[in-house]
């Protein structure tokens, strides 16, 4: 098994890291502090990191195809331009104003996937729904506790989803070809179990080969699995709440991790300086370009 350490990007702590996207528009990394209500972008070539403040929780970003970006925002998107400027807001229906946007993440087919959760986290309150480009709204799953990690194969023939508490990797397959959604709810695969190790799973990033690289709160770990399960490798992160990783820079071979303070966590009882931090990895794996919101990928 192949073991990784990762290092921290300096002159960067920050609170809840999420969202983390590599935008080869710009050759710049972008990633939201949630409840900090900051967007964060790196240009890994000169260090600077730059942030923007905004009146919501942050919670992911996509690329938007076009120009911009779109971001998930507790209960609304916003629109941004390529400088973080808010365009415009377009408001989501959450249920109830206990449930919030968490993880998301454009599939193939140019649609935003956004999961949902309650602010305290009570169990079967959020859900997992599409989002179209032009901001319809459908429900995918329903009855979510911690909507987090949400990914596709690169043939885009499987879908991957992370409801945390369930402890595993949700399966679907897809198709995403046909545009088939309702199939692909009736055909859930059987899910990769995560009982075995220490830590939830919370979100995720499938490289070029299909490999997927899952991050584990509460455990300080990256672990790499191959499609069908197995534990292939690890990164050892200096903070337990690792929330989130994706592949960046020029040939999208570092592998990028968020992570969390560890008040978060009251059973962290020895000090982490790093926690919050953003990481950085060489591993043995190259990513994906992340699909744009309203654009539709072809294979």
């Amino acid at each position: 098994m192949n073991h990784f350490k990762a290092d921290p990007v300096p002159n960067y702590i920050g609170d809840l890291g999420e969202g983390i996207l590599w935008d080869e528009r710009t050759s710049r990394l972008i990633w939201v502090d949630v409840f900090a209500r900051r967007i964060h972008y790196l240009a890994p070539k000169t260090g600077e990191i730059v942030g923007r403040s905004f009146t919501s929780i942050l919670t992911s970003i996509a690329k938007k195809w076009g120009g911009g970006y779109v971001v998930a925002a507790g209960d609304r998107l916003l629109e941004l331009d390529g400088d973080l400027r808010e365009v415009r807001q377009i408001s989501l229906q959450m249920g109830n104003e206990n449930v919030r946007t968490n993880d998301g993440n454009v599939d193939p087919n140019g649609d935003y996937w956004i999961g949902s959760m309650a602010y305290d986290a009570k169990p079967n309150q959020g859900n997992l729904k599409w989002i179209s480009s032009n901001y319809d709204e459908n429900i995918f799953l329903k009855d979510v506790t911690i909507a987090n990690g949400i990914d596709w194969s690169p043939d885009g023939e499987i879908m991957y989803f992370i409801d945390t508490p369930k402890r595993q990797i949700g399966r679907f397959n897809w198709k995403s070809k046909d545009k088939s959604k309702e199939s692909a709810r009736e055909s859930e695969l059987k899910a990769i179990d995560l009982t075995q190790f220490a830590g939830v799973p919370d979100g995720m990033c499938v490289d070029k080969d299909g490999g997927l690289w899952v991050a584990f709160w509460g455990d300080g770990k990256i672990r790499n699995f191959s499609p069908e399960g197995d534990l292939i490798g690890q990164v050892i992160i200096p903070a337990s709440l690792v929330t989130n990783c994706a592949f960046g820079g020029e040939d999208l071979s570092t592998l990028y991790i968020t992570t969390a303070n560890s008040s978060y966590e009251s059973s962290i009882e020895v000090a982490e300086p790093l926690s919050g931090s953003l990481f950085q990895v060489s591993v043995n794996a190259s990513g994906r370009a992340q699909n744009d919101f309203g654009k539709q990928s072809s294979f």
